[in-house]
Order: C-alpha cells, then structure tokens, then sequence
C-alpha cells in the first residue's frame, strides 16, 4: 500500500506531465505584428493561429483560443521563415571519396546537433536544400529539411529533391570529366532500356501462357535479371533522375559550364535546376531559352577584368538575369574570405534590391520561390493555413543591417528566441550588463 505522501507525489507527477504533453500540444498564437503572408497583401496588426505545427487561420481579430500560448509580435515583423535553396553544410563531409556514387544521400551524413542548423535558426533559416558538394561527378541524392529537431527523421521535408552532378573538373581537365559523365548517364541510360524491354518480353510472354501459370513460374531468367537490375541501387537512382522522377541539380564552375549542361538537359531530357559559379551570368541568354530554375552564386557583384585590354567592368549579376527575365534564389557563402554580407540570406536580397530589383520579388526570393524550385511549396514558403507553421518574428525590415531576428519557430513551435541566446549575449557583451 502507498504512503500518504507517496500516494500525492505520484499524484502530482502524473499531473505534471500531463499538463507538459498539453502544453507540448498547445495552440500556439503570434500577435498584433505586421505579417508578410508572401500570399497577398501585408496584415497591419495581425494574427496567426497555429496547431498541431500547422497553420490554423491567419488575419485581423482572429479568436485566439483561451490555451493557447500567446507570442506579442507589437511593432515586428513576421513572415515565413527563409528557405536556402542550396547547400552543403549540416554534413559530416560535401563529398564522397568517389566522384560517381548516385546511390548515396545526403541524409546519411546529416547531423542534427552540427552548428550550421543552430546558426541557420538564429538568421531565420527554417528549411534548407542540403546538396552533395561541387567537387564530384555524380555526386548523389539532395534533400529538403528543416532546420530544427533532435533527430533527422522528423527534420525531412522531401528526401529525395534532386540528383547533384558537377561539371567542375575534380581531377584531369573537363574533357575527362565529362567523358567520365557521360559515361554513366549512357550506360544507366541502356540499362533502363534493356530492363524496359526484358519487362515487356515477359508481357509477351505471360499473354501467351496466361493459362499455364506453372509453365512461368519454371521459366524465371529473363524477368529475375530485369529485377535484380530494376532493385540494384545505383542504377535505381540513376533510373529516377533519367525518367524525369528525380531532377538534376547541376552546378556550373563557369559559364562556359552552362552550355554543356543545356546539352546535357537536352540529351537525356533532364528536369534540372542550375546552381552557378560567378561568371556564369555571361551565359543568361543562353539560360532564358529554358525554364529551369536557377540559383545565383553568392557574389552578386563584383569586377570583371577583360583578358586583353585590362578594362575592368562592375558586374551586377541579378541586373543580367533580371533583364532576361529569369527567376533566381540565392545561395550564400561560407568560404572564409568572403564579405561578411554574402553569409546572409537577407543581404543576398537587399543586394538586389540596392540595383533595381523589386522589394516583393527579393522577399519571394527568400521565401516562396525557393520552395516552389524545390517542389515543397505546398508546406512551406509562405504563411497560409494548413502549411507548416514555420514563421520568424523580426525586430523591424527583414532587408535592413538593423534588423535582429527575434523568434523562429519551426512547425509552430519557438527553435530561436533572441532573449535566450547566451552565444549572441556573449558576442555582443551582453552578459556582463545583467551580472
């Protein structure tokens, strides 16, 4: 039999963590900021409603219901969370030690606790595309997840968003690397169509011995090896991305790289997204031919000197693609001699913005356009009811240097909150004004 204070410690245990899985399972409410829904016109002292990490409602004298917690966003910003379109951090490494391996994820190198997703979370980074890096041939398979979560499984978004292949010489000249390329988009490419026609012999053939069920199960050679070649992982993966199920995320050094991609696109009828180098903005005319999207390099401007006279001419990378009308996200640097600015989504942005690019346009940029490349803008992208409730709370312009990101929160729940920033207290030398 209990004790008396037995009995009320249980009590009291059971109620506590009952009322932790309600909270865990609490509405969730982000009050009176101006929200940029990235799906209509700015709400002036706004709210959204979340639940279940969804988006329940969002607009003006919305009823926030009486459990719910309550987040005061008066005189902030709040818009979707950034989306980074592509990438090659978060993993234990870019790239594989051999240059052709399709049947690799990144999701096997993906770790959680690595201190890319802590830092996307404070820049307001709530989905990113994580690529095999630059240094391969076929270097793999991308995939979509959040920026937050203890284990990998509940990060995914999309497992599968693309095959990376890289036309950047890794080692020899790009003659060899190419060949190399090629090489293994033509034999995948024939064993697909072996494996097609084995499949269809065995059509044939069971049309014709349809009452003699016995007779096909003694005569299994010719559909056991279309299967073991249909199951082998390589050619699986390789099958995905030349029927059109899987695109191709092709990254081009230069732009000369451009041409051989849009051959590549062409041959093997390819559905692709292109991640450029710095000059391939001499290829935009080229690039405005096709409808694929495309992701800029990190340096958006800079001086190009001509290899015969010497004249050095200021570059505007977005103007060019802008001017051939071509969509574009952005990717950022972590190289360590880049600018500070070109670390950040938002400064890729306000970048364009500086040179004549609409404000709205930059936004979608960061937002719903990245998730509409990457096939999750269903999800997320913008602040819509029943999409993921991934939303950041902004100190004031999402596109100026002053701007702090407050809060994020990943399906609905707060991953970054400012006020709890130790590592960013200690930056600024906070830490010493509260002893």
């Amino acid at each position: 039999m209990f004790k008396k204070t037995t009995f009320i410690a249980y009590c009291l245990t059971a109620w506590a963590a009952a009322a932790g899985l309600a909270f865990a399972q609490a509405p969730v409410a982000i009050q009176g900021g101006t929200i940029y829904t990235m799906a209509g016109e700015p709400i002036e002292n706004g709210t959204i409603l979340f639940r279940d990490g969804k988006v329940v409602d969002v607009g003006k004298d919305l009823k926030i219901p009486v459990e719910a917690r309550v987040i005061d966003a008066t005189g902030k910003i709040v818009m979707p969370g950034f989306i980074e379109s592509h990438s090659s951090s978060g993993m234990s490494q870019a790239n594989e030690t051999n240059s052709i391996v399709p049947y690799v994820s990144v999701l096997d190198s993906i770790d959680p606790m690595n201190n890319y997703f802590r830092q996307a979370r404070r820049n307001g980074v709530t989905t990113v595309a994580i690529s095999p890096g630059n240094s391969t041939i076929i270097g793999g398979q991308a995939a979509v997840i959040k920026t937050a979560g203890e284990f990998l499984d509940e990060m995914i978004l999309k497992p599968d968003v693309g095959m990376k292949i890289s036309l950047r010489p890794v080692r020899g000249s790009r003659m060899s690397h190419m060949a190399q390329l090629r090489k293994a988009l033509n034999d995948a490419k024939r064993k697909m169509t072996d494996d097609e026609d084995d499949k269809k012999e065995d059509g044939d053939k069971d049309d014709k011995d349809n009452d003699d069920k016995k007779d096909d199960a003694d005569k299994p050679a010719a559909s056991s090896a279309g299967t073991q070649t249909t199951n082998d992982e390589l050619n699986e993966a390789m099958f995905a991305m030349l029927s059109g199920d899987l695109p191709a995320i092709i990254y081009c050094d230069r732009a000369m790289d451009v041409a051989q991609a849009l051959r590549l696109i062409k041959e093997y009828e390819l559905q692709a997204t292109l991640v450029l180098g710095r000059d391939c903005h001499k290829a935009a005319e080229q690039l405005a031919e096709i409808d694929c999207p495309v992701i800029l390099d990190s340096t958006l401007v800079y001086w190009d000197e001509d290899p015969r006279t010497k004249e050095e001419t200021r570059v505007v990378v977005p103007e060019v693609f802008r001017e051939q009308d071509i969509q574009f996200t952005f990717q950022v640097s972590r190289a360590g001699g880049a600018t500070l600015g070109s670390s950040y989504l938002w400064f890729q942005a306000a970048t364009c913005v500086k040179h004549g690019m609409p404000r709205q346009d930059a936004l979608k940029a960061l937002t719903i356009l990245p998730a509409e490349f990457l096939g999750v803008e269903k999800l997320v992208g913008s602040i819509e009811k029943g999409k993921d409730g991934d939303v950041i709370i902004l100190s004031g312009d999402p596109l100026k240097v002053s701007t702090w990101v407050e809060k994020t929160l990943v399906n609905g729940q707060v991953v970054y909150d400012r006020d709890e920033d130790e590592q960013l207290k200690r930056l600024l030398g906070e830490e010493s004004n509260e002893n």
